[in-house]
C-alpha cells in the first residue's frame, strides 16, 4: 500500500490480511470484511480465536456464506508496525483524579514531544499517515484486491471510525456496512472524552445497583463505591482495570460483573488471585519481545487519535472541562487526562498533549448521501462508546438504519444474539431490516 494515498508512487507499506474461507463454496455470497478497532486491534483480536474472540465475532457463523477477511491496520501487528525509542517512553504514572497544574501540563507536553519525535524518526513517513482517512484508503485497496464490486463490512469500536471514513469517501462502493460501538468524530476531543468518562461512571452506577439488588453479587448489601475506593487504595491497578472489565458486559451468563465483585471482595481481604487473573486478560497481547515495538504501541494511539482530533494545547479550556467532569464522575475523571494507553487500557486528552502535527482530518459532521445500506448499532449502556455517539452518527447518515441492544458492555455484536441475528440479516439484505430495531437482550 502507499504510505500516503495521495502519492501512490511514493513510499510503500506492507499490509497483512487474513482470510477464513467460506465453508461451502456453493453457498458463497462474497467477502465480509471485519474492520478492527482499538486502535490497536488486528487479525489476532478479530479471528485468531484468542480468549473467545473468534466466537464473539461470529466468524464460524459468518463463514457459512462469506469468506471472512480482516487485517492488521497500518502501523499495527505485521502491517509495518510503529516503532518508537523505548528509552524515551513516558513513564507510567498512577492516574490522577485531578487536573495537572500548568507546570505539569508543560512538562507532559515536553516529555510526549520527545517520545513522538523518536516515533517519527524510527517509523518514517508512516507516522504522519495513521488517520482514519488513510485506513479508509487501505480498505478500498483491499476491496479492489479481493475483486469485490462493493464492500460488505462490519466495523466495531474504532473500526466504526474507519468504516465511517470509508463511507464518506467511497460511499458509492458500499453494499452493506455495519458500524457498531460507535466513535463520533463530529465532536472535539474534550467532548469525546467527557462522553466516555460519563458513560463509564453510569456503567459503574448500574453495577452498584445490581450489587444492591442481587445476592449473586459478592458485595450485596454493601456500599460498592466505598469498597471500590478501599480496593483502589490497596491495589491501585484496580482503578484502571475496573472500566475494562465493565466493558465485558453485564449479562449474568457471561459472569463479568460477578467476577468483578468477587475480585473486589477478595482484594479487600488481601487475596489478589482473581485480580491477577483479570489483569492478565486485560493486558493480553500488550507485550512483545522487541522493546521498540512495545514503545511503538504507545506511539500508535496518538498517531491515530491525534490525527483525527489534533494536538491539545489549550490548558485553561482543558482544565475547565476536566474540572466540570470531575464533579460529575469523580472515580473516573482520570480517564479524561490519561496519557498511558498501553498501561491503562485507555486513552485521554493527555495523549495529544505535545503532539507535533495539526489534525489530518479535524472533527466534522459526516458529509454523505442517503445510505439505507448502513446500519448503526450500539449497546444502550456502553462504557467505552456511549449511546450518544451512535445516535449522533446515525443522524449524520440520511436513511441509515439503527439497532440498539439493551445490554451493558462494549459492541452489541459481542454481547447480544439478537444484535448478531439482525446484523447477519442486514448484511445479507439491507432492505430486510427495519429503520429502527431494539434488541431486548
Amino acid at each position: 500500500m502507499p504510505v500516503d494515498p495521495a502519492r501512490p508512487d511514493g513510499p510503500q507499506l506492507t499490509l497483512r490480511l487474513a482470510r477464513v474461507p467460506v465453508l461451502d463454496p456453493a453457498q458463497r455470497r462474497g467477502v465480509l470484511l471485519l474492520i478492527p478497532g482499538g486502535p490497536g486491534a488486528g487479525v489476532q483480536e478479530m479471528i485468531a480465536g484468542g480468549w473467545g474472540m473468534r466466537e464473539a465475532h461470529h466468524v464460524d457463523e459468518f463463514r457459512q456464506q462469506y469468506d471472512v477477511v480482516t487485517f492488521d491496520p497500518r502501523g499495527i501487528g505485521q502491517s509495518s508496525p510503529i516503532r518508537c525509542d523505548p528509552a524515551l517512553l513516558p513513564p507510567v504514572t498512577p492516574p490522577q483524579d485531578r487536573a495537572p497544574s500548568a507546570a505539569e501540563f508543560a512538562a507532559l507536553a515536553e516529555t510526549n514531544a520527545a517520545f513522538y519525535e523518536s516515533c517519527f524518526a524510527a517509523t518514517g513517513s508512516l507516522m504522519a499517515h495513521l488517520s482514519v482517512n488513510d485506513t479508509a484508503a487501505d480498505i478500498e485497496r483491499i476491496r479492489q484486491a479481493l475483486g469485490e464490486e462493493a464492500l460488505t463490512a462490519y466495523g466495531g469500536s474504532y473500526g466504526s471510525a474507519y468504516g465511517a471514513a470509508y463511507l464518506e469517501r467511497y460511499g458509492d462502493r458500499v453494499r452493506a456496512l455495519v458500524l457498531d460501538g460507535v466513535v463520533d468524530h463530529s465532536v472535539d476531543m474534550p467532548t469525546f472524552m467527557t462522553r466516555n468518562v460519563l458513560s463509564a461512571q453510569e456503567t459503574f452506577d448500574r453495577f452498584a445497583r445490581w450489587c444492591a439488588d442481587d445476592a449473586a453479587c459478592a458485595l450485596n448489601g454493601e456500599d460498592v463505591g466505598a469498597v471500590f475506593d478501599e480496593v483502589v487504595a490497596a491495589a491501585p491497578v484496580t482503578k484502571t482495570l475496573v472500566p475494562q472489565i465493565l466493558a465485558g458486559g453485564s449479562n449474568p451468563d457471561d459472569g463479568w460483573w460477578q467476577l468483578l465483585a468477587q475480585m473486589m471482595a477478595e482484594v479487600r481481604s488481601g487475596d489478589t488471585a482473581t485480580l491477577d487473573q483479570l489483569t492478565g486478560v486485560a493486558n493480553l497481547g500488550s507485550t512483545a519481545d522487541d522493546p521498540w515495538l512495545v514503545a511503538g504501541k504507545n506511539g500508535l494511539f496518538p498517531g491515530v487519535l491525534c490525527a483525527s482530533f489534533g494536538p491539545q494545547r489549550d490548558y485553561e479550556a482543558l482544565r475547565s472541562a476536566g474540572d466540570a467532569l470531575a464533579a460529575q464522575a469523580p472515580r473516573f475523571a482520570w480517564k479524561f487526562w490519561d496519557a498511558t494507553p498501553l498501561a491503562h487500557g485507555t486513552a485521554g486528552v493527555g495523549d495529544c498533549i505535545g503532539w507535533p502535527l495539526e489534525a489530518a482530518n479535524p472533527p466534522d459532521v459526516l458529509d454523505v448521501a442517503s445510505h439505507p445500506n448502513v446500519l448503526v448499532a450500539n449497546p444502550t449502556h456502553d462504557p467505552a462508546t456511549p449511546l450518544i455517539n451512535a445516535l449522533s452518527v446515525w443522524m449524520q447518515i440520511p436513511q441509515a438504519r439503527l439497532l440498539l441492544a439493551d445490554v451493558g458492555g462494549h459492541q452489541s455484536l459481542l454481547l447480544s444474539q439478537c444484535a448478531y441475528e439482525t446484523m447477519a440479516g442486514f448484511l445479507d439484505d439491507p432492505s430486510s431490516v427495519a429503520t429502527t430495531t431494539l434488541c431486548p437482550n
